[in-house]
């Protein structure tokens, strides 16, 4: 055991690289190197990974009243938070945006759901600080910041799905109404069949049928939501991630994040063409996010 441990210790911070300038906490780039790595280890020891996705509820409101610096803090209040909960079980990332990941080693379902429960507690309970710049006589108010929370464990759900699995739980808990953590549910899927779109990535790219990847950075095209045409592609369970150059093109960009299956590869010239089968629910979700970003 003891052993194990001081595996899981090396690979919690094995990053060398920058932190984030913003939260101090290791970046994508890092969650990318270190997630294989702890799903080899903790598959091959038969032990769980849990992985926590964090995201911080209205942040466009705390950017827009009170100024990017302000967004800034509350930022680094949530990550301070978060990170000195989990300092001695594994690592929190900053996935992208307002994102947060954790992730978990030898931490069982009930563990992670108990871990979520406590950071939103404590982030529920702390309220941030700030002056009120809007008022003609100089004050302080307190920000009140909640966070939801998805939660998903390996095993139970297939290391390329971890991440996906624990996003899912993310978009449940918000459209429960937010400040909360949710766990990812194996046996309560929406049995609707999934959206499939046509997705044109203009590069060679490695991605293979079966995969669980993510779409990081989109461009619709000819404004048909069947057809998608990427720039940016991520396989969690490999550590992947690919990118294209190129001009955009009519009616782009798009940023966003899609995630799903790739249901079928086909290579033609410089360019990856997939078929690629997303849930419904998370498809419109996701536009919903479009929408309220752009209002």
């Amino acid at each position: 055991m003891a052993e194990i441990a001081e595996k899981e210790s090396q690979l919690k911070y094995p990053w060398t690289g920058e932190l984030d300038s913003v939260t101090g906490i290791p970046p994508r780039n890092a969650l990318d190197h270190n997630l294989p790595l702890l799903l080899r280890l903790m598959g091959k020891e038969a032990m769980p990974l849990s992985a926590i996705m964090i995201d911080i509820d209205h942040f466009k409101k705390f950017n827009d009243r009170w100024g990017h610096d302000t967004g800034d803090r509350v930022l680094r209040h949530v990550c301070g938070i978060v990170r000195k909960t989990v300092r001695y079980r594994g690592e929190a990332y900053r996935y992208g945006g307002e994102e947060i990941t954790i992730l978990l080693p030898n931490t069982s379902s009930d563990e992670a759901m108990a871990t979520a429960e406590h950071i939103r507690e404590l982030i529920y309970r702390n309220p941030l600080e700030s002056a009120d710049e809007t008022s003609s006589e100089s004050s302080v108010v307190p920000l009140a910041v909640t966070v939801s929370l998805g939660v998903s464990t390996f095993p139970d759900v297939a290391g390329s799905e971890l991440l996906v699995a624990a996003d899912q739980a993310l978009y449940v808990a918000k459209r429960e109404g937010r400040n909360r953590a949710v766990f990812y549910d194996t046996t309560d899927k929406d049995d609707s069949s999934p959206v499939t779109l046509n997705v044109r990535f203009p590069a060679s790219s490695s991605i293979s049928e079966g995969s669980y990847i993510i779409l990081t950075r989109w461009f619709r095209h000819r404004g048909e939501l069947t057809e998608i045409e990427a720039r940016e592609i991520s396989d969690p369970g490999r550590g992947l991630r690919e990118f294209a150059e190129g001009p955009v093109p009519p009616g782009g960009p798009v940023t966003a994040e899609i995630r799903g299956r790739v249901a079928a590869v086909e290579r033609r010239g410089n360019s990856t063409f997939f078929s690629f089968e997303v849930e419904a629910e998370v498809l419109n979700l996701m536009f919903h996010h479009l929408r309220d970003r752009e209002l």
